[in-house]
């Protein structure tokens, strides 16, 4: 596995593809996934509906003007500047990051001022992991045998969330997510891929058993 971290441009992404290696996919995040699910924007939504709720209550011991003046409006302000602040960041985010599946790997390049690059050989890639969320998005990380140690910080927030000791890289809240993960199993059927589904049907786990 090789990995690097470097101020670069993202269209030197293609340098790191080997000539003559094709490219079957590419993509970037989707920036309502980045917003709703790596920058807080689900939890805003949260924030702003209990501020909704706590003014429906002030409204029966004060007046209007207290309650929506006073008690609401200042919090309610703060949480749109946060939303804003916080779409902007993702929005920045989603255009830095590029994936890419070639034949022989998966390339992630994450981060807008510092790029962080990473080249992953499919003969380095121990399991699969794909996490469904609402409509065609989803998470798909990657488990590797390799012992070199990936920074989470660096990599973040093309990672696999919480999973901090044992970093795994991932292209994270891409759309159509199903068709990309049979690119990707297509690609790497030089070994024995075997599904395990959770009784939840939300996500599964395609292990790489021998051969790459």
């Amino acid at each position: 596995m090789e990995y690097k971290t470097k101020l670069e441009s993202h269209k030197n992404i293609l340098d790191a593809i080997p000539e003559g290696e094709s490219i079957l996919w590419n993509g970037k995040p989707s920036f309502w996934g980045f917003s709703w699910y790596f920058f807080g924007l689900k939890l805003l939504a949260f924030y702003l509906i209990i501020l909704s709720v706590v003014f429906a209550a002030r409204l029966t011991v004060t007046d209007f003007y207290t309650a929506f003046a006073v008690d609401f409006l200042p919090f309610l302000s703060s949480g749109i500047l946060a939303s804003f602040i916080l779409m902007v960041l993702a929005g920045i985010q989603s255009q830095s990051s590029v994936y890419i599946i070639t034949e022989n790997r998966v390339i992630i390049k994450s981060g807008a001022a510092l790029s962080f690059l990473i080249s992953i050989p499919f003969k380095k890639i121990k399991a699969i992991n794909l996490q469904k969320r609402k409509g065609s998005l989803g998470t798909i990380s990657f488990e590797l045998s390799s012992g070199k140690r990936i920074p989470y910080i660096s990599c973040w927030p093309s990672v696999r969330p919480w999973k901090l000791k044992n970093t795994e890289p991932a292209f994270s809240c891409i759309e159509n997510v199903d068709e990309v993960a049979t690119i990707l199993r297509k690609s790497v059927m030089a070994g024995s891929i075997s599904l395990q589904t959770p009784s939840s049907n939300s996500d599964f786990k395609a292990q790489i058993e021998q051969g790459v």
